[in-house]
């Protein structure tokens, strides 16, 4: 497909360059691994394994350019955002972790409670608030202090690690309506900002 793309390259003088782009941590140097057959781009499960451009020889005639995520400058959106930072987009130090559990539990339970309640066997997640479900979760866990008191820090990895590996099934954080209307409110809550500066 990339050849028929550029009919007027291809040869040793004139190689095919394709650049694999995207945000961090969705796989673009695994889907080159795969091209290639064998292990030549470094991966990792999170975001800034790549530090700069590859360049890697699929064909002799053909190179693949291996990329750092990039991200907007600046996010709009704020549940964007925290569904980034969840999926494991945004590198741990932009992010309090517990924050960004406590929200995702907030998207999540609505939609999944039965899958979280089964995963961790949680009764009644429906009555109980975020930071009890998070508390239950470092409970079920492991993640405790001495004393036998939850550590709310690591019950937030635990709980992030969970959902990025896949541990509490496939799972869906926003639909196209959705999101429509939250960039249509952060759109306008900008204009008005700006308006007042």
């Amino acid at each position: 497909a990339c050849r028929a793309l550029v009919p007027q390259r291809g040869g040793m003088a004139k190689p095919v360059r394709v650049m694999v782009c995207g945000i961090p941590n969705v796989g673009k140097s695994t889907l080159i691994n795969s091209l290639l057959g064998k292990r030549s781009a470094k991966t990792g499960d999170e975001p800034g394994i790549t530090k700069a451009e590859q360049r890697l020889a699929l064909a002799g005639d053909f190179v693949l350019f291996d990329t750092p995520g990039m991200l907007w400058p600046r996010l709009v959106v704020p549940q964007g955002g925290e569904h980034l930072a969840a999926s494991g987009g945004i590198g741990r130090n932009a992010f309090d972790e517990v924050e960004i559990a406590l929200a995702l539990l907030a998207r999540v339970r609505p939609r999944y409670a039965a899958r979280l309640a089964q995963r961790y066997k949680l009764p009644d997640l429906a009555t109980q608030p975020d930071e009890d479900v998070l508390a239950a979760i470092g409970r079920a866990r492991g993640g405790l202090l001495p004393g036998g008191r939850v550590n709310l820090q690591k019950a937030a990895e635990l709980a992030l690690h969970d959902f990025r590996s896949g541990a509490w099934g496939r799972i869906t954080l926003e639909t196209p309506e959705e999101w429509t209307a939250w960039q249509a409110a952060a759109l306008a809550a900008d204009a008005e900002r700006q308006a007042r500066k």
